[in-house]
């Protein structure tokens, strides 16, 4: 997926100015905007405060998630969403998006309720709803904006926010040792360290105009979850997995789940002209390309070929 593709989310408390705040920023990203409660009431027929009234909050929430999963297959697009909808739909809002938490002073959101609210009524309810949601919330949200001032001062500032979410997003996963690069071999390896690697990799990313994470573990259960995590927040993976290359199966199987974000492995020394048991790739298969014995340049030229295989350059 191109990262101009990425749709943004836009959640927080009723009466936080989603709306009329999403409607500014999908202005100034030239997007389509949506708000998933004005969309049910098309959808239904109804408005969200009588299909909770007459049918019940279960019922609504069940609508409520089958029309954000049917615009969470739009592309590019800007969209609010209920107060509630983050605690049903979090894994649906996660999926190729930016998520933007937009925050108000409670006392000016209770300041503007008009009795048609039926499970946010006043300021006691208000307060209880934002210390049930705030953990869900935090989790969910890449960015938190605070709506105060001029509605077309705070689009700006988050559109300023959100833009360098919009890059393109590289994840580079080492594994088993190689935190211990500069230490471990060094005639294989060379002598430089994990950290001086992973700053080489940060400036050859500022210098593509994206965003890049490094991550490293020893264990392979944490590698699993990092790979399965990144599977709706990244664009491509590029992956060392150290010895676990070689027999890792469950990694192997972790990347061929998360097959729609495209995988390059990649070793720094040339692992074909080792010992035997390091030239069989059991987790290669199942990536679109092996670089092997490039050093750590092996990294920029993994990065270049997923910028390349995703149109983002």
């Amino acid at each position: 997926m191109k990262s101009g593709e990425r749709s943004v989310i836009i959640i927080g408390l009723p009466g936080a100015g989603k709306t009329t705040v999403g409607r500014l920023i999908a202005a100034r990203l030239g997007r389509e905007f949506y708000d998933s409660d004005l969309e049910i009431e098309k959808t239904t027929g109804h408005s969200p405060a009588r299909i909770i009234t007459e049918r019940g909050e279960p019922l609504f929430r069940s609508v409520e998630r089958a029309e954000i999963e049917r615009l969470m297959q739009k592309r590019g697009i800007v969209l609010a969403v209920g107060g509630g909808a983050p605690l049903q739909c979090s894994d649906l809002l996660r999926r190729d998006s930016v998520v933007i938490l937009l925050t108000r002073e409670l006392g000016a959101i209770a300041a503007g309720f008009d009795g048609t609210r039926p499970l946010t009524r006043n300021l006691s309810e208000l307060e209880q709803k934002a210390q049930e949601r705030a953990a869900v919330y935090d989790a969910l949200s890449n960015a938190e904006i605070i709506n105060e001032g001029v509605p077309s001062e705070v689009a700006e500032r988050a559109a300023l926010v959100i833009a360098p979410h919009l890059k393109a997003r590289i994840l580079v996963l080492d594994g088993p040792n190689l935190n211990m690069l500069g230490i471990r071999e060094p005639e294989i390896y060379g002598s430089a360290t994990y950290e001086e690697k992973c700053e080489m990799l940060n400036e050859a990313a500022d210098e593509r105009g994206i965003a890049l994470c490094c991550r490293q573990s020893n264990h392979e259960g944490e590698l699993i979850d990092i790979i399965q995590d990144a599977m709706y927040s990244y664009d491509g993976i590029v992956i060392n997995p150290g010895a676990y290359t070689h027999y890792s199966y469950a990694i192997c199987d972790a990347l061929r789940t998360a097959e729609r974000v495209p995988a390059i492995e990649v070793h720094i020394s040339d692992i074909h002209s080792r010992e035997e048991f390091r030239r069989v790739s059991v987790t290669a298969p199942v990536c679109i390309g092996q670089i092997s014995g490039h050093g750590f340049r092996g990294y920029i030229e993994g990065i270049d070929a997923l910028l390349e295989r995703i149109g983002a350059v």
